[in-house]
């Protein structure tokens, strides 16, 4: 009843057992990601082995790429058919494909560089959650600019592999950690608003709840590879 009280006063909505149901679910998702991306990372980066057979073998780190793409555009389609449970490990086989993407920062950095934008990515990330749940403002225009924002770093991205600037790299690093926060604070708002308005205890809810996962899933990991690169101090 308090809760209730309290909720109506500040203009707040309850969440329902199954609301809350929802985004546990989504961040143990999307936890469970993380903690598999980052294991993978590790072992990657602490192994010669496979350090020589995926980045000492174009064909390697290619087939990881296609492997990437495979898995990011499937866990949806075969959600639909198989459930999400199957989705969801789906999920965290991209999430330890992507360790390969991250076993990158971790042979390029310094062990205090990774900490350190691992603990400025976790509180930039935790802010932006706290915001997207209590402010009252509709930012799907926000996020329809960082999609717009996504594509362009990307074609800078291409660009500055043949002009190697440094200057250009600080730019889209800077740009993709705004980018990315602005997606994470987004992706959020809308986690909040399914939970708030849909039936969240079904099969629906479940899969719904992998998917937001893996949103904001990859606005963390792309928050910390630009934040890395922007802190970054080399091995070499």
């Amino acid at each position: 009843m308090r809760s209730q009280q309290f909720a109506q006063a500040t203009g707040q909505r309850v969440l329902s057992a199954d609301a809350a149901a929802f985004m546990q679910r989504v961040y143990g998702w999307m936890t469970a990601g993380l903690v598999v991306t980052g294991l993978t990372a590790y072992y990657i980066a602490g192994s010669p082995a496979a350090v020589r057979f995926i980045f000492g073998n174009p064909l390697g780190f290619l087939l990881i790429f296609a492997l990437q793409l495979g898995l990011v555009f499937a866990i949806r389609p075969v959600m639909r058919s198989q459930g999400a449970t199957v989705g969801g490990l789906l999920f965290l086989l991209y999430s330890a494909s992507l360790g390969v993407t991250v076993s990158t920062i971790l042979l390029r950095y310094t062990g205090d560089t990774v900490a350190q934008a691992f603990l400025v990515t976790a509180g930039a990330f935790g802010g932006l959650t706290i915001f997207a749940f209590v402010t009252k403002r509709e930012l799907s225009a926000l996020g329809s600019f960082c999609m717009v924002g996504v594509i362009g770093l990307l074609i800078a991205s291409v660009v500055n592999i043949f002009m190697q600037s440094p200057g250009i790299q600080f730019a889209i690093s800077a740009l993709g950690v705004l980018i990315f926060a602005g997606l994470a604070a987004w992706d959020t708002q809308k986690m909040k608003d399914y939970a708030l308005t849909q039936d969240t205890g079904n099969e629906t809810g479940r899969r719904a709840s992998v998917m937001a996962a893996l949103e904001l899933y990859l606005d963390f990991v792309m928050m910390f590879i630009y934040i890395a690169q922007l802190l970054g101090r080399s091995r070499e």
